[in-house]
C-alpha cells in the first residue's frame, strides 16, 4: 500500500506537547492493550492520581474495554504522572497513536494528512523551506496493520464538471445547481491525482472576502450538539484590516502551507459531490482561519504575531477536523 504526504509534513514525530492528553477527550482502550498497561504500571511505579485507570460503562463495543481516566484538571491519568509526558507512551491506546493523523483511503493509497490542533503539526507549517509537493512516504503508524480514517477503497470515482480543463471545472458557476447533474461525470483516478496536485500547487488563503462570515457559519452548523462553537466576533471586518491583514503578507508561507493542507486528502471528495464539495470545503477552511485569527486578536488587543497564527491555526482546526461532523461539512456546499 502506498502512503502519500505532504512533504512539509513528513517529518512529524510527537514532541510531547501533551495537548491530546490534556484535551480532556474519552479515549477508548483496546482490550489487548489493558495487560500492557497494567504491566507498564507496575513494571515503571507510576503513580496515579486517578483509581481504576479504566472507566468502565455499559454497551461498550466488543473492541473497546473501556476510556482512560481523567483526573479533575481533564487532563489523563497517565499525563505527567510522575515524569514529563505520557507514562505509558510505548503502549498507548490505538486512538492515542493515530492523533493527529487523518487519513484517506482510496484505490490509489493512503492519504497522510495531520490535524493541526496539534501544536507539533502547527510547527511544521512555520518550519518548512522550499516548494509543497505530495511525496510518497512510510506508514504514520508502522505497528499496525489498520490505521483509522475515511475507508473510500470501495467508493466510485469523486465527480467531476463535463469541462476541458480543471480551471474551467472550478469556475463554473453552474456546477452543483438543480438540473445540471448530467454535466457531471465520475473522474478517473488519474484524473483525481492531477486534480489534487494542481489543487495543492494552486491554494492560496487570502484577505478578508464577502461570504466568511457566511462560511464560518456553515463550520458552525456542521458541529453536532451538544458541542458548539462561537460565533464570529462583531466588528470582524474591521478587526481583520486593522489588525489583521498588515501582518498577513509576512506568513504569506505559512498561510500556503496550511491551504494545502486543507486542500490534500480532502474527505469531502467521497464524502460530498466529488471535486466541488472540496473546493467548498476548503474555502470553508481559509473563512473559518480568517475569523479565527481577527477573534485572537481580539482578545489580544493587538496586530497579529505568530503566536497569534498559531493559536488561530489550532482553533481553526479544532473546530473543522474534531468538533464538525466531515458528512455536514462536506454537504455544506450551496445548492441555488
Amino acid at each position: 500500500m502506498k502512503f502519500f504526504w505532504l512533504n512539509f509534513q513528513q517529518p512529524y514525530q510527537c514532541r510531547h506537547s501533551g495537548m491530546c492528553c490534556t484535551s480532556g477527550w474519552p479515549i477508548p482502550v483496546e482490550p489487548d492493550r489493558v495487560a500492557a498497561i497494567d504491566a507498564t504500571i507496575a513494571r515503571d511505579v507510576i503513580p496515579l492520581q486517578v483509581q481504576p485507570w479504566l472507566v468502565s460503562s455499559a454497551n461498550l463495543p466488543d473492541d473497546v474495554a473501556g476510556t482512560l481516566a481523567l483526573r479533575d484538571n481533564a487532563h489523563c491519568v497517565f499525563f505527567e504522572a510522575g515524569r514529563p509526558g505520557c507514562a505509558i507512551h510505548g503502549v498507548k491506546p490505538a486512538s492515542c497513536a493515530h492523533f493527529p493523523f487523518v487519513c484517506l483511503f482510496d484505490q490509489r493509497g493512503v492519504h497522510v494528512n495531520l490535524s493541526h490542533y496539534c501544536p507539533t503539526s502547527t510547527a511544521l507549517l512555520f518550519e518548512h523551506s522550499g516548494p509543497i509537493e505530495i511525496v510518497e512516504g512510510p506508514s504514520p503508524i508502522p505497528d499496525l496493520d489498520m490505521l483509522e480514517g475515511l475507508d473510500a477503497r470501495d467508493a466510485l470515482p469523486p465527480t467531476f464538471a463535463k469541462a476541458s480543463t480543471f480551471a474551467e471545472a472550478s469556475a463554473d458557476k453552474t456546477v452543483g445547481k438543480p438540473g445540471k447533474s448530467d454535466r457531471l461525470r465520475l473522474m478517473s483516478f488519474e484524473e483525481l491525482s492531477a486534480w489534487e496536485r494542481d489543487h495543492v500547487a494552486r491554494a492560496r488563503i487570502g484577505d478578508l472576502q464577502e461570504d466568511d462570515v457566511a462560511l464560518f457559519d456553515r463550520a458552525r452548523a456542521a458541529v453536532p450538539v451538544p458541542l458548539s462553537w462561537p460565533e464570529a466576533p462583531d466588528h470582524l471586518e474591521s478587526i481583520f484590516f486593522t489588525s489583521v491583514a498588515p501582518a498577513w503578507p509576512l506568513f504569506e508561507d505559512v498561510l500556503t502551507r496550511y491551504a494545502a493542507a486543507k486542500a490534500f486528502g480532502s474527505w469531502s471528495l467521497y464524502l460530498g459531490e466529488g471535486i466541488e464539495a472540496a473546493e467548498q470545503t476548503a474555502r470553508i477552511a481559509h473563512a473559518v482561519l480568517r475569523v479565527e485569527c481577527a477573534r485572537q486578536c481580539r482578545i489580544a488587543g493587538s496586530a497579529l504575531d505568530r503566536e497569534m497564527l498559531t493559536l488561530a491555526i489550532r482553533q481553526s482546526d479544532l473546530l473543522l477536523v474534531h468538533y464538525a461532523d466531515p458528512r455536514l461539512l462536506a454537504a455544506s456546499a450551496p445548492t441555488i
